[in-house]
């Protein structure tokens, strides 16, 4: 299944990808982007609605196909090659937001993010000095991350003392580091568990307390780390593992819920055609609670029952408030 937003990514380089080799046919490109024939015609369809601000017929792209398969592209190369031009304002933000990032430690490639923040401040001019009076102030986390960089290090074990939000309680671990990894905007400690005798990943932002401990760090030869990058499926960061799963049955109107929710399994309900019955890890139930209040009839608890009392009873709730302050 092509998801949003792997589909906008897939076009973001089909483009340029058929301006390099015209010609090419349906089956090279399926093959080169690693999706079927039917998947590249929806992906060429888009490209008719894509182009220059104005949406006039010059405006947008064209994308023909030959009656062996070949691919041509009209009115694609002038939206790809012009400059990109930003407001005082779109400059400012983007320049606050790289100067924000630089703050964060463990930076893969921070020599390219220097690169980047040097060209822009040279390129914008005034915007580059509104954007020198303006800061962004994070929640000092550095000591947790250069302990566990430490024990990375030394190969030692740690002690963590781990905030667990489905039960609002600090729990106390053992843990053997394995590494410390950066994924949308976050930091996590993965490592083998020695309470839970598996891989477990940990939020360095929910770590209250770390020690590193004298004792040496052995996970067993056998544990392996889990698939940490941005395509990974959502089951592989199993962060909050003990948390509780919420089974949900959504309407049409909301299958995006799986692009922007990290879902253990994803299936078209069998029951009702164009439905999607999903399985969360409710690690911030209150979280999953106002998602499925927000999409009102569109969603559906299906289990477990104490959580879809829960949001019966806080969506009876609103509902009475709401008859309450209505006017007569």
């Amino acid at each position: 299944m092509s998801t949003a937003v792997s589909q906008v990514e897939r076009l973001l380089n089909l483009v340029p990808y058929l301006l390099s080799h015209p010609g090419s046919t349906v089956e090279q490109v399926a093959q080169e982007f690693g999706v079927n024939a039917k998947q590249v015609a929806k992906d060429l369809n888009v490209l008719w609605f894509c182009g220059l601000p104005g949406g006039f017929a010059d405006d947008l792209m064209e994308a023909h196909v030959e009656e062996g398969g070949a691919i041509h592209l009209e009115n694609a190369a002038e939206p790809i090659v012009r400059p990109l031009r930003l407001s005082t304002r779109e400059a400012v933000a983007l320049l606050v937001a790289l100067r924000a990032l630089a703050q964060v430690p463990g930076i893969a490639d921070r020599d390219a993010l220097d690169r980047a923040l040097a060209k822009l401040e040279s390129a914008t001019g005034e915007a580059a000095r509104v954007a020198e009076r303006l800061s962004v102030a994070f929640e000092a986390r550095d000591v947790v991350f250069e302990a566990a960089q430490r024990a990375l290090a030394e190969k030692r074990l740690v002690h963590l003392r781990y905030y667990v939000p489905s039960r609002d309680e600090v729990t106390e671990r053992d843990v053997d580091p394995m590494r410390v990894a950066l994924l949308a905007g976050r930091a996590y400690l993965e490592g083998w568990c020695r309470a839970s005798g598996a891989v477990r990943v940990f939020r360095l932002d929910r770590i209250v307390g770390i020690e590193v401990l004298d004792q040496p760090a052995q996970p067993p030869a056998d544990a392996k780390g889990l698939d940490l990058t941005e395509e990974a499926p959502a089951s592989a960061l199993r962060v909050g593992q003990d948390a509780p799963l919420v089974t949900l049955e959504l309407a049409a109107e909301a299958r995006w819920v799986p692009e922007y929710y990290p879902c253990e399994s994803v299936a078209e309900d069998p029951g009702v055609d164009g439905f999607l019955r999903v399985t969360l890890r409710a690690a911030d139930q209150d979280r999953i609670r106002r998602l499925v209040l927000r999409l009102g009839g569109a969603a559906r608890v299906l289990g477990p029952q104490e959580f879809a009392d829960k949001v019966r009873d806080t969506a009876a709730l609103a509902l009475a408030a709401y008859g309450a302050d209505a006017p007569a």
